[in-house]
């Protein structure tokens, strides 16, 4: 198989990102070499077209992820550790959760909830079923020049964080990160009715029985979607625990809602506690995630 040829300019290599994305339709024959064509490139000399290869392969769709495995493998080792680590770390996207319009139960009659019972009427809308993942926002910080999260090695997360969700993001990046996905972040009620399924329980289990999560009271950020017993009677994961979250209020000011893994009472993973309103700028328990994005 012919080795695809190597282009040094960041606009080609922004290109290639393009041609990633398989046109509908597209036969396995056509696509076998364009994911070769990836691979080869995994041996480039540029580390910018390198990481473009590295990214591209990483958002393949999951029936041609399945040619990763007979593709003609890079020399070098370098670019060998390179496809391994492809095949091995793929994150699985973000699935849009619908909730239906209609009206809804927010907020309880604890106090310390700082968020009083009342209902509510919402259009319908999608939130993404999981928080945003390094990778998602690696691709995003490569696309747009935004400074990456503080904590991450010439602009890249972690080694193996593909799919932990993505923290220390100040407001206005996550607001921008939304609008680049062609999306929004959500309203404080949208995101306590996506979490509650509206029914007002505190606590997506029993009141009675508190499970043990690994992402909570001084744990560790796990991967997304990694604790069942935190999901949401709409099917999104980690509202309770994980990382807090960033959401509109209704002045238009940005602040987080629910838990974190360094959270030390369940009082704060109730999904009926209000907002933190006290809190403005990045932290290290803060992360976010999406509604009605487009791609």
């Amino acid at each position: 198989m012919k080795r695809a040829r190597i282009v040094a300019s960041a606009a080609s290599a922004a290109a290639l990102l393009v041609a990633a994305a398989p046109a509908r339709g597209q036969s396995a024959a056509t696509e076998q070499p364009r994911v070769g064509g990836l691979v080869a490139q995994l041996a480039a000399p540029s580390r910018e077209q390198r990481l473009a290869a590295q990214e591209a392969l990483l958002t393949l769709s999951v029936d041609d992820a399945r040619q990763l495995e007979d593709v003609e493998t890079p020399p070098g080792f370098e670019a060998r550790m390179a496809l391994e680590y492809v095949r091995t770390h793929r994150p699985a996207p973000a699935v849009p959760v619908a909730v239906p319009a209609g009206t809804y139960k927010v907020g309880s009659d604890v106090g310390r909830d700082r968020n009083p019972e009342r209902s509510v009427t919402l259009a319908a809308f999608t939130i993404d079923d999981c928080e945003v993942t390094c990778f998602e926002y690696w691709r995003f910080v490569r696309a747009t020049g935004t400074a990456a999260p503080l904590g991450w090695v010439d602009g890249r997360y972690p080694y193996g964080g593909e799919r932990v969700p993505v923290r220390n993001v100040a407001p206005a990046q996550a607001h921008h990160f939304a609008e680049w996905v062609g999306g929004r972040l959500p309203t404080s009620d949208e995101w306590e009715v996506a979490a509650t399924g509206g029914t007002g329980k505190p606590f997506p289990w029993n009141e009675s029985f508190f499970p043990q999560l690994a992402n909570f009271m001084g744990g560790e950020l796990v991967e997304v979607r990694s604790e069942p017993q935190d999901r949401s009677p709409f099917g999104g994961y980690d509202f309770c625990a994980s990382l807090c979250e960033w959401v509109v209020l209704p002045n238009g000011t940005i602040a987080p809602r629910g838990g974190s893994f360094s959270s030390v009472q369940f009082l704060y993973l109730r999904l009926t506690r209000g907002p933190d309103e006290s809190v403005r700028d990045r932290r290290p328990t803060i992360g976010l995630r999406v509604c009605d994005r487009k791609r």
